[in-house]
């Protein structure tokens, strides 16, 4: 249905999508669709990026803004209220039937509205189902209140609620109003121009990936490095003080390092490393979910796309352009257990084990240190060194060094778990492992296309629930 560009290097363009509802008894259907056909061109004229159409094929102002976008070259998805057989039950004329199927078989994507409803209900969902997931909406609507759910004025409203741009075609003298709520022209989407050079989505992904692990060390590191050159700090210091080094010089000495670490977080909002590294990283794993279910999904509704609302049209604009499998749906699944289920479980596993490695490890140091800091400055404290006739070192050493060291120490333990978070990630990603061997198991034994899309739809949602949480809390998210 979809395809990705072929030309190596060119920028990922946004994909701007223009939703329209309108009513079937119009009073000049000539006129109206003259109408329709110059805003449709007019608004192409003013978005960067491709333009794609969205609308259910009823009978009326429906067909004329699909034959609209396929006279200006324009991709569009039907949206439908039933399947296409009761579909066919809506239409007064086998002439307009005829119009509708031929637009059907044209489009690059149908999407049947969820529940089964019957009508109104039925309308009221496609109509949702437009209005969702659309940049802007279009109208032909006459003005009038709704009488009704599922009708153009529900839509209209909701449409102005929500702040999209929008414009109204009169249904009663084809007039085309002016914009309502227009953004700045031309539409231009400026989340789109830091994205690497790709000639489709998979190039796009291994860039952003690649962009990503090379920043990681960076943003992370950035943080511990200011962690860690305060607690040198104020080791050295009380080295030099109990060393019989002046106490002004050590304190020289603390400030030089001090002001050192006071540089980092300034290194990294200058070059914005933080901002960039979490933007990449999110996108990375939205297209890494993609590339593996989007064959089970929706065109322009991929699989937790409502967890990245501030991401939604970075992601179907990359699911528009994701290559959907023709192939047989068990052969998609079966490539999907492998690439996807197996792949992160594997992951997850080594790095649930290297967090609780690397917390092990911790824990000891911490444990020892608070001990010996109890220990040391309780000694100190008592003066038991005089008592015990020990040599003036071992006093110096336990008095001013070990004193001063180890709650330090103690303090850069407990700083790194939290920075690395490596008590949450030797727990959580092993119990996300258990979980995906439910879901590998349930896709093993899947019967249909559709238990299989729930699957993956279930298991996408457990893998990028955790990137949501991370995600919101950090970096842009606008």
């Amino acid at each position: 249905m979809t395809c990705e560009n072929s030309a190596s290097g060119e920028r990922f363009q946004r994909l701007w999508i223009l939703g329209f509802a309108g009513h079937r008894a119009l009073p000049d259907p000539g006129a109206v669709a003259l109408a329709v056909h110059e805003a449709v061109g007019d608004f192409r004229s003013r978005v960067k990026g491709e333009l794609v159409g969205r609308a259910s094929a009823a009978e009326g102002a429906d067909l004329m803004f699909l034959e609209a976008c396929a006279a200006e070259g324009i991709r569009y998805i039907v949206v439908l209220p039933f399947p296409l057989e009761r579909f066919r039950g809506d239409f007064d004329s086998d002439e307009a039937w005829q119009r509708a199927k031929a637009l059907i078989d044209g489009a690059a994507g149908v999407e049947i509205a969820p529940g089964h409803e019957e009508a109104p209900e039925a309308y009221h969902l496609a109509a949702r189902g437009v209005l969702e997931v659309s940049d802007a909406m279009l109208f032909v609507w006459d003005g009038k209140e709704a009488r009704g759910i599922g009708g153009t004025a529900e839509t209209v409203h909701e449409a102005r609620e929500r702040g999209l741009p929008l414009r109204i075609i009169d249904s009663r003298n084809a007039e085309i109003r002016p914009f309502e709520n227009p953004p700045k022209w031309p539409w231009v989407d400026p989340d789109f121009e830091p994205l690497p050079a790709a000639g489709g989505v998979r190039e796009l992904f291994e860039a952003l990936d690649a962009r990503a692990t090379a920043g990681a060390p960076k943003t992370r590191y950035l943080a511990a490095g200011v962690m860690s050159l305060n607690q040198i700090a104020v080791l050295i210091a009380g080295v030099l003080v109990a060393c019989g080094i002046p106490e002004k010089s050590s304190a020289i000495t603390k400030l030089a390092i001090v002001s050192i670490a006071a540089l980092f977080p300034w290194l990294g909002r200058s070059k914005r490393l933080s901002r960039r590294w979490h933007d990449d990283r999110v996108r990375a794993e939205l297209l890494r979910s993609l590339l593996a279910s989007q064959t089970f999904a929706p065109p322009l509704r991929p699989f937790a796309a409502d967890l990245f609302l501030t991401d939604g049209a970075f992601l179907r604009s990359a699911a528009w352009r994701t290559p959907r499998s023709v192939g047989k749906w068990e052969e998609d699944a079966k490539r999907y257990i492998h690439e996807r289920i197996d792949g992160q479980s594997a992951y997850l596993a080594g790095k649930s084990a290297q967090a609780a490695k690397r917390l092990r490890w911790l824990n000891l140091v911490l444990k020892t240190a608070s001990a010996g800091a109890v220990i040391f400055t309780a000694a100190a404290t008592l003066e038991v060194w005089k008592e015990t006739g020990a040599p003036g070192w071992v006093r110096t050493l336990a008095d001013d060094l070990l004193a001063v060291i180890l709650p330090a120490v103690v303090a850069w333990c407990v700083s790194t778990i939290a920075l690395f978070e490596y008590k949450r990630r030797s727990s959580l990603y092993q119990k996300l492992v258990d979980r995906l061997k439910v879901h590998r198991a349930a896709l093993t034994h899947a019967h249909s296309r559709v238990t299989a899309a729930d699957v993956v739809s279930a298991t996408e949602r457990l893998l990028l629930t955790e990137l949501w949480e991370w995600g919101e809390s950090g970096g842009k998210r606008r």
